[in-house]
């Protein structure tokens, strides 16, 4: 599939349509990768949001180097944090500013890795999921219900997919039970990698459903080496696995992105909103396939929004 997207992409051009697109997470890794291939196609606007300005503004520079020359290109950084609701909530304003209210490509690339512990925000979450999974939806949601989606727009999220922690608790988010119960660390980041393929795959479902005049993605990168990757990150033996898998099957940032972005701008009309890394269409995992689940965890969701 790597190789159709990239021969696709060559066929490819945005110019002349004044296309917005915003990638949060994009001053590394795979959200920068996308950024320089939006640039390439001639995308009109690209709005950067992270946290960091010296790596946003690098990100600028060379995002205008690679436009093509007849595109008259509109590059903003927006820096930003999403670790608690304040600060998601000012996120999705400034976001709004800086793509004027139209955006046609959402794609979040936002990390907040699995620690194996749990280390509670300004909201009693864990900081680590608060940005993996709940600023996903915060921004998503916000900007669904604010109109700042362009008609026919598309919402892509970049995580794991399609996994499932069966006896998830939308009342438990953070899976204090679970640390409670005494497991390892190592079985602690399991449970909070495959609960946050569960709420992705659960609030992306319910977007696509009540809000169809949009496109909702969820795509899993698989292992993609950026530039701040880190086996040592990962707790006990999954650090070898890890490093064995990547050195085994593991990608660089551009050629991985060449996937989202034929999704996005060439890839035919589809049904399918779930894949893996490989572009290849994939089904919920069984906790978010769930009806209710993804009802209750809606609920759980937007109440965090409109707390005060």
């Amino acid at each position: 599939m790597a190789s159709t997207a990239e021969q696709a992409l060559q066929k490819v051009s945005l110019l002349g349509q004044q296309k917005t697109a915003v990638i949060v997470g994009g001053t590394l890794g795979i959200g920068a990768a996308i950024a320089r291939h939006f640039a390439k196609l001639g995308c009109s606007r690209i709005v950067i949001f992270g946290r960091n300005e010296t790596r946003g503004a690098a990100v600028l520079e060379a995002l205008r180097a690679l436009s093509p020359k007849e595109a008259s290109i509109k590059l903003e950084f927006v820096q930003g944090d999403l670790s608690d609701r304040k600060s998601m909530c000012e996120s999705v304003d400034a976001i709004q500013m800086a793509s004027d209210n139209s955006i046609d490509y959402l794609i979040m690339c936002q990390k907040g890795l699995p620690t194996g512990t749990i280390d509670k925000n300004a909201d009693g979450y864990d900081t680590a999921f608060a940005v993996q999974a709940i600023s996903r939806f915060v921004l998503a949601y916000l900007l669904t219900k604010r109109g700042a989606l362009a008609p026919g727009a598309s919402v892509l999220s970049i995580a794991a997919q399609g996994q499932s922690l069966d006896d998830l608790s939308a009342d438990d988010l953070s899976l204090e039970r679970h640390l409670a119960s005494g497991i390892s660390q190592t079985s602690m980041f399991l449970n909070q990698s495959k609960r946050d393929s569960c709420v992705l795959d659960a609030f992306h479902e319910e977007l696509n459903i009540r809000y169809p005049q949009y496109r909702y993605f969820h795509l899993s990168p698989g292992l993609v080496s950026s530039e701040q990757f880190d086996v040592n990150k990962f707790p006990g033996f999954m650090k070898y696995a890890v490093w064995f898998g990547q050195k085994l099957v593991g990608t660089t940032p551009d050629k991985y992105a060449t996937l989202p972005v034929y999704l996005l701008t060439a890839a035919p009309a589809s049904a399918d909103r779930y894949f893996d890394n490989k572009l290849k269409p994939q089904k919920l995992g069984n906790w978010a396939a769930d009806a209710g689940n993804r009802e209750a965890l809606w609920n759980k969701l937007v109440d965090i929004i409109e707390e005060q």
